[in-house]
């Protein structure tokens, strides 16, 4: 894990030759803290279990990499003014004195001797490895294999916990395993430990896992000698103190493997010491820092700069005990690629400035930057470059995007697509068997699924989110289901399976469309070649798409109640047929997900007002030749999109439709760049330009 200056000697080095012989390569890692929330999750039969699943801060200054040796702030940070009457100076001061002191922890931060004593020191510390509980295994269908279903359990979890992008020397290995009672034991590296807790409720053969993890590991406070225990504490306190910044609120945790009062102590002298040694550090800063407000306002950077470290997850714990520091700084370690780093996704939600520089990550990954983005949401600088600003951090934190919203598009013939939304969702909650004998034939498909991971309303982040279990079996959600026979048995064909369907879902009740058009976003577009019902037409026939996103509420048939809110997106393919109004849906396909309220379609400048369905505006008052944006013979699929590009422009800026190809033309046919250039030039455009100004 961590950079040493000499090479180990005594076991630990006999063990290393023997690793180095035989060609195996372990990787050395400590423990961190588990987490295992409930996930979605299929077996090779294809039976889904979908659980529900749900800061920010900036900053500022620029990055100096920590020359070693020394001991400075490598990201410039200086101290902050005390804050709602907090003096954050005497707080600090507070703080060196007790890590530089002799005095012994808080009683809450004594070891417990009388737990170490009553576990089995055999089977936590002989082997280095822990102890990890699996349930379930006796209710899958694989309990009737000649040996039980554990060769079979055992690939599973090997497989599940392995990231898809780590290499072969990191895959997770199953060291040892037995069966006790309806239980399997199994054994694993210390560092793979999260990695299995992870995978806790993940359904194999039809049955739902259990994955109890090991007690929490004794540090080497807990686990070295009476004696020895105040001289590491001390030794640990110490190094804490020489190496906090009180002026710049730096904790510099850089060049540990040479540290001279660890190495001293032989901190590093075994793999299951050096495993312990940094959740040590982490516990006794948790006892010195009584709060996370003064974790926040004590530390704000951190350096793990030249500890050859090839993951985090011997210093994972680092985003418990500090996980609002602004700026961290990884560089010069051995980090070559996302899996190495996967135990810190979306924590440090205030983290301003990471360095990486001097890792192989910044060779082999050539998109880190951009996944860097996305795990910490308040990031705008990496390495030494600013990749955001403040500002962006901020739009976004909002919900703002780089570019307007713009406002649905309806583009309806006849006004078929209008007709049919206002009467089907009505007919939905009422009468289903009556609607799908009225809109449904014996070609007609419909299919549903369940996305437990698109985002919430923050008004409900804090709520628990209700289950699905009315929907699951149905859900046909296909980054979920890898099998081609669960696949089709969930899309159902022809009224009476539709009929079917309908009937085992819960009742529900959808906004009134003209009351309450701010829910709901609809649009509309024609598309040629629907196979035609009557076989006239070889070519095909002309249809709608019709997309819809808005929420509904299930119902309580007994007491008539709403009980649940969840959002939806609905997509309809209608084609001429024998069902009401003359036609027919030829595909229907239903996402649920958890409620996310209505603002992200809400065109910037205020909300919807009027009907849903009505044309935009702008739309109204532009001739749109009826060849426009729709395929035909001798034109191409490249110019059919710049001819929707065009016309959506044009809807959202008021701009004639010669104007805005222009302005695409100068663009590079981005519809983005033409909004942007469009919203700088607006000012100086003729009045020719629009439509209607």
């Amino acid at each position: 894990m961590l950079e040493t200056s000499t090479p180990p000697t005594g076991p630990r080095a006999a063990r290393t030759s023997e690793r180095l012989t035989s060609g195996r390569h372990s990787s050395r890692g400590g423990i961190q803290k588990r987490s295992g929330a409930p996930s979605v999750r299929v077996d090779k039969d294809g039976d889904v279990s979908m659980g529900t699943g749900s800061g920010s801060g900036r900053g500022n200054g620029t990055a100096r990499r920590a020359t070693p040796g020394r001991r400075h702030d490598p990201l410039g940070k200086s101290s902050r003014p005390a804050r709602n009457g907090i003096d954050t100076s005497s707080i600090q001061k507070t703080i060196l004195r007790s890590m530089g002191s002799d005095a012994p922890l808080s009683r809450g931060a004594r070891p417990s001797l009388k737990s170490v004593r009553g576990r089995s020191r055999a089977q936590n510390a002989r082997d280095g490895l822990d102890r990890i509980t699996v349930r379930g295994l006796k209710q899958s269908k694989a309990a009737g294999n000649p040996d039980g279903g554990v060769s079979d359990l055992i690939g599973f979890l090997e497989r599940k916990a392995t990231h898809p992008d780590a290499p072969a020397s990191e895959a997770v290995k199953i060291k040892k395993s037995r069966l006790e009672g309806d239980a399997l034991i199994i054994s694993v590296r210390p560092e793979d430990t999260p990695k299995i807790t992870r995978i806790n409720h993940y359904v194999f053969a039809g049955a739902e896992l259990k994955i109890e993890a090991p007690p929490e590991k004794a540090t080497p406070l807990e686990s070295n000698a009476d004696s020895e225990t105040p001289n590491t504490i001390d030794t640990l306190k110490g190094v804490l103190s020489r190496r906090y910044n009180v002026d710049s609120k730096f904790l510099d945790l850089s060049h540990l493997g040479s540290d001279p009062e660890l190495v001293n102590i032989g901190m590093f002298s075994t793999t299951s010491r050096e495993s312990k040694f940094f959740p040590a550090l982490m516990k006794i800063c948790d006892n010195i820092f009584t709060s996370a407000k003064q974790k926040e306002e004590a530390i704000v950077s951190v350096s793990l700069a030249n500890n050859a470290l090839t993951n985090i997850s011997s210093v994972t714990t680092l985003s418990q005990t500090f996980p609002a520091i602004r700026n961290l700084d990884l560089s010069n370690n051995q980090l070559r690629n996302l899996a190495s780093m996967e135990g810190w996704r979306w924590k440090f939600r205030k983290l301003d400035h990471l360095i990486l520089t001097g890792n192989p990550v910044e060779a082999e990954v050539p998109l880190y930057k951009t996944e860097m983005l996305k795990w910490f949401p308040s990031l705008t600088t990496l390495d030494t470059i600013q990749l955001r600003t403040p500002e962006e951090v901020k739009a976004a934190a909002n919900g703002r995007l780089p570019m307007p919203i713009l406002g649905p598009c309806f583009r309806d013939e006849a006004s078929i697509g209008e007709n049919f939304v206002k009467q089907y969702f009505v007919a939905y909650d009422g009468d289903r068997a009556a609607l799908v004998t009225g809109f449904y034939d014996a070609q007609s498909t419909f299919s549903l699924s369940v996305n437990t991971s698109a985002p919430r309303a923050p008004e409900t982040s804090d709520y628990k989110v209700p289950g699905w279990d009315a929907y699951i079996k149905r859900s046909r959600n296909l980054t979920k289901l890898a099998h081609l026979p669960a696949q089709m048995s969930r899309l159902h064909t022809g009224t009476d399976s539709i009929k079917d369907v309908f009937s085992t879902l819960p009742a529900t009740r959808h906004p009134d469309l003209l009351a309450e058009p701010q829910k709901w976003c609809i649009e509309c577009h024609t598309i040629p070649g629907l196979p035609d019902p009557a076989g006239q037409s070889a070519s095909g026939v002309g249809g709608l798409i019709v997309m819809v996103h808005g929420e509904f509420s299930e119902v309580d048939v007994s007491t008539g109640q709403a009980t649940t809110t969840r959002s939806f997106d609905r997509t309809f393919v209608l084609g001429p047929g024998a069902g009401i109004g003359g036609i027919r849906v030829a595909c229907d396909t239903l996402v649920l997900r958890a409620y996310g309220g209505h603002d992200a379609w809400q065109p910037e400048g205020g909300a919807v007002d009027g009907n849903v369905l009505a044309q935009p505006p702008t739309l109204h008052k532009i001739a749109l030749p009826p060849e426009l944006a729709v395929p035909s013979q001798g034109k191409s699929e490249e110019q059919v999109r710049k001819e929707l590009l065009v016309v959506e422009l044009s809807k959202g800026t008021g701009m004639t439709l010669q104007w805005s190809e222009q302005c695409l033309n100068q663009s590079g046919w981005s519809l983005e760049a033409a909004a942007a250039a469009f919203e700088q030039a607006k000012s100086q455009l003729p009045a020719d330009a629009f439509v209607s100004r």
